[in-house]
């Protein structure tokens, strides 16, 4: 007779990293004028970029944070010359053909509101993942990481394939839920659910706050 197979038992299991001392990054995607600017060429073109725009306070907070630990700044900025280098995921947004995340143009530039500054590290990107033929993986490795902090724009685009990609890379990713957005707000939630069964972890920027002033050690200590 055939075994009942328990249905209540979870397939999965969902975690929580501790952050590791002098081996933690804070990786900041995509906050560039075009997504979050009134300015922008996405808001011009009638896409709704307030979801976006709620997560400018809590990455401010987060990056603030960081800084205070001296805990790496890694900016991700998306862009491309024209349609011959932009892939498919130019073809699939039909606004972007005449215009928008252009290199060398304000919109490419990151948002007025970042505390972006020179000894930071930048990562130029043409893909949804940050690791897809850039240098972050190079970053990242320098720095010795391994607990990795992931806010920005899209959650359900760009931040979820670079976690991804992350943790195919053996970092643990870790996603800021209130420092992400989206213009597509009915998919934040369930993007932060998929990040969290087999991907990473999912944290508030409350926790996450914590955690970092709680930080023993500054990554560039020896």
């Amino acid at each position: 007779m055939a075994q009942q197979r328990d249905c209540s038992t979870t397939p999965y299991t969902l975690t929580t990293w501790r952050l590791a001392p002098r081996r933690t990054a804070l990786v900041v995607i995509d906050m560039q004028n075009d997504f979050l600017s009134r300015e922008g060429w996405y808001s011009r073109s009638g896409v709704d970029i307030e979801h976006m725009c709620n997560a400018i306070k809590p990455t401010q907070a987060l990056i603030e944070a960081a800084r205070q630990q001296e805990v790496p700044v890694i900016w991700t900025q998306h862009g491309f010359r024209d349609a011959t280098d932009a892939g498919v995921f130019a073809t699939l947004r039909d606004f972007l053909k005449e215009g928008g995340l252009r290199k060398d143009t304000w919109g490419y530039e990151l948002h007025a509101e970042m505390d972006a500054r020179p000894d930071d590290w930048y990562v130029e990107k043409s893909r949804l993942s940050g690791f897809f033929a850039t240098n972050l993986d190079i970053i990242l490795r320098g720095l010795k990481a391994e607990t990795v902090l992931i806010c920005g724009v899209l959650t359900n685009q760009c931040v979820k394939a670079t976690a991804v990609d992350a943790s195919f890379r053996d970092y643990k990713p870790i996603v800021v839920k209130e420092a992400t957005g989206t213009t597509l707000p009915h998919l934040h939630e369930p993007a932060l659910e998929m990040i969290s069964v087999g991907i990473g972890e999912t944290r508030s920027l409350d926790q996450t706050l914590t955690d970092l002033k709680g930080l023993s050690n500054r990554i560039n200590e020896d």
